[in-house]
């Protein structure tokens, strides 16, 4: 006797939903769900004073404290997005609901700047299950005549949600504590959790051939090295050895990743996709979205370097409506 959930445990285009309803649902779990990881890429920018005076931390720590999340995020997207479509969609979403939502809270309760990088970067772990496997869901189960206006929805929330995040977080900065900033994605992650235990089907996709073990480690060491030059650059200077190796490393990463995904029978990426002009113009509308966010968040961050004598930080700037 199969059980509700193993009813809706589909594969391919089987995992179509029908309901009206129940994909409103669906749509409303899996975007609460990416508010929580949008919001928390930019959330803490606002406490940067607080955090450092809070931890005796130089600016390149407190640094590390916000973008080790997005590192982590995006080194891990591709791989573990994968590894949702082979394992089931549901049990990952699940997971990285409640690893997100456990580092989330720990980073709320750290008392020392390991245990917060450490938080941050188990939190952006669970976001890398998160993310790719919100939008999964929507095109596993929304029909064809639905589904564009349903990834419509996903992309605003994707563009919008960190902006939103930064105001609300920085009302919770001005109005209580800057630990009060992890409350947010652990309320959202709680919410998102209770809407996909009921309404999120189980879908996964036919797996022919192993995983591209090759491929993940590759785009995982080219996201890393690249990250890591634009994190370390202004700091060390673009020319530092370091900077060049770390930028060499991470070019041949992708290209090897490249070569590889055009060979591989069943690639963790299949980059010939973005042939299509329609998917290469809404991957790039996405990535302008992700980098407008990511530079309106750098325009905030304090210019002055940590010196050997104790950590240095810069005022906020004035030109950030954030901020006092």
């Amino acid at each position: 006797m199969s059980s509700p959930d193993s009813s809706s445990h589909l594969n391919g285009p089987d995992a179509t939903v029908h309901d009206p309803r129940r994909r409103r649902a669906i749509l409303l779990a899996v975007c609460v769900a990416l508010m929580a990881v949008i919001a928390s890429v930019s959330g803490l920018n606002v406490a940067q004073p607080q955090v450092a005076v809070e931890f005796d931390a130089s600016q390149s720590t407190v640094l590390w404290m916000i973008n080790i999340y997005t590192l982590s995020l995006a080194a891990l997207l591709l791989p573990l997005g994968a590894l949702g479509d082979r394992v089931g969609r549901k049990p990952v979403l699940l997971a990285g609901l409640a690893l997100f939502g456990v580092a989330s809270a720990a980073a709320g309760l750290a008392n020392s700047a390991t245990m917060m990088i450490a938080a941050r970067l188990l939190a952006g772990i669970g976001a890398a299950m998160i993310m790719p496997v919100t939008l999964a869901v929507i095109t596993s189960t929304f029909p064809d005549g639905d589904r564009s206006k349903a990834i419509g929805i996903w992309t605003g929330v994707a563009g919008g949600g960190g902006i939103l995040g930064m105001y609300l977080s920085a009302v919770l900065v001005d109005w209580a504590n800057w630990r009060w900033l992890f409350l947010l994605p652990v309320v959202l992650v709680a919410a998102a959790a209770v809407l996909a235990l009921r309404a999120v089907p189980n879908s996964r996709e036919q797996a022919r051939h192993r995983f591209d073990v090759t491929g993940s480690l590759t785009s995982v060491i080219a996201v890393t090295a690249l990250i890591y030059v634009l994190h370390e650059g202004p700091v060390h200077g673009w020319t530092a050895p370091l900077t060049v190796a770390s930028l060499l490393v991470g070019a041949v990463a992708a290209v090897g990743f490249v070569g590889w995904e055009l060979r591989h029978p069943a690639p963790l990426l299949d980059v010939r996709l973005f042939g299509d002009r329609r998917l290469a113009s809404g991957s790039l509308a996405l990535l302008t979205l992700f980098g407008v966010q990511a530079a309106s968040s750098s325009s905030c961050s304090p210019t002055s370097r940590p010196s050997s004598a104790g950590p240095a930080y810069a005022p906020p700037s004035r030109s950030c409506p954030w901020r006092r």
